[in-house]
């Protein structure tokens, strides 16, 4: 017998371990791949369904981590093997004939699967441990190992529940519905994300300096029935572009902020930002909320000022138009067959009213949008990806993580 200790344990290994078992095979993992799987079908042919036994954990988890197949475990139970539940189990253990090993399973997500005991996974124990093990394992273990003494120790920890068939088809239809992430494209991408990730920031509904107000054709007294009528647009200026209640110092900050920490890399990519400055680039637009929330307020004990005074010099400015020359919505609302200058003044108000938005609804509607977006497999597979990058920061070592994604394609 071997003396070490420490060990691989993959699912090559564990195939080769059980194809020799002679006696007995009990296996607890939270799922299994192909070749383990067919090694425990022939060795229920071999040694009989009672002498093995097999603890899984049907979790769609478990196979979204890339733990085992949910093919193997029908292929198990179509092969009448004794496979029983342990739900949450991550932990692996074999116990073959008098020999046992506990081991770390691998989760493909994360990382590919090691062969060499020179980064192990597994512990073999000795052949006492192995016993102990088994009675806590299997049922038919336990009931050997009984005594008048210790018959309430020797009973199944894991695996009491028979793993059910209505089990496996909900968690297989779950994972067709939203299949798993190849495995070797997660890894791939995983080598980027501590790098750089996607952030889209943009300012919603700050800028009044650029709103518009549409007056009304029958104001600006154009005669519907001119060729020109529907194209002819006349727009006023909400407020003057000087105004306090401009976003332009807001925007010049948010733009001094995006300058300082992020990258354009241009159509189809889009804004990256360096991970190792989210933490400063989190703190940095934390604050600039603040700042906004100190614009809205300032804005809204102004803005119905400015949208008055607006107000006040759309009317002044067509009220003598309207006097001399009324539009017909306004002669039909009117006994006079020419309406008096206050009468004109209130029917501008009103109709204006309409067009003009409420300082409240402005106000609400001010708002920072982030967006951030991890990396994506196909990203990386873009041509010129890399250039692109490498020009956005060129004092960045790019080259590690370049290298780790060919190294993990190659690997693959």
């Amino acid at each position: 017998m071997s003396s070490t200790i420490f060990e691989s344990m993959s699912g090559k290994k564990m195939a080769s371990v059980i194809a020799g078992a002679s006696d007995r095979v009990i296996l607890a993992a939270p799922s299994i791949h192909s070749r383990p799987a067919h090694a425990l079908v022939e060795a229920s042919r071999r040694l009989g369904t009672d002498q093995v036994t097999v603890i899984l954990d049907c979790n769609e988890e478990v196979f979204r981590l890339g733990y085992g197949n949910i093919s193997t475990l029908k292929e198990l139970r179509e092969a009448g093997c004794n496979v029983r539940q342990s739900s949450g189990l991550r932990v692996g253990v074999l116990v073959c004939d008098g020999r046992a090993w506990a081991f770390t399973p691998t989760a493909l997500y994360i990382q590919n699967e090691v062969h060499c005991d020179e980064t192990p996974n597994a512990i073999r124990l000795s052949s006492e441990m192995a016993d102990q093990l088994a009675t806590r394992m299997s049922a038919r273990e336990a009931e050997k190992a009984k005594t008048a003494s210790d018959a309430d120790q020797n009973l199944p920890e894991i695996g009491v529940q028979p793993l059910e068939e209505a089990r496996i088809s909900v968690t297989a239809q779950n994972l067709k519905i939203a299949p798993p992430i190849p495995f070797d494209v997660a890894r791939q991408v995983r080598v980027f994300e501590p790098y750089i990730q996607y952030v889209e920031v943009s300012l919603h509904g700050c800028a009044i300096q650029r709103r518009r107000i549409n007056i009304p054709a029958h104001i600006v007294n154009l005669p519907t029935e001119s060729d020109i009528a529907s194209r002819i647009r006349t727009t006023f200026d909400l407020i003057e572009s000087d105004s306090e209640a401009s976003s332009k110092p807001l925007e010049d900050k948010l733009a001094k902020i995006l300058k300082i920490y992020t990258r354009s890399l241009g159509k189809p990519w889009g804004r990256i930002l360096l991970r190792a400055k989210r933490k400063e680039f989190d703190q940095k637009i934390e604050d600039f909320g603040k700042k906004l929330e100190e614009h809205k307020k300032n804005v809204r004990q102004k803005l119905d000022e400015h949208i008055t005074k607006s107000l006040d010099q759309v009317v002044a400015y067509y009220l003598p138009i309207i006097t001399e020359n009324p539009p017909d919505e306004l002669i039909g609302q009117i006994t006079p067959p020419k309406p008096t200058e206050d009468l004109a003044r209130a029917w501008l108000k009103s109709v204006l009213k309409g067009v003009f938005p409420e300082a409240e609804d402005l106000v609400s509607g001010m708002a920072l949008n982030v967006q951030f977006r991890d990396v994506t497999y196909e990203t990386l597979q873009q041509e010129d990806f890399g250039n692109a990058l490498r020009q956005a920061y060129p004092h960045v070592p790019w080259d590690k993580p370049f290298n780790e994604f060919n190294a993990a394609q190659e690997k693959d």
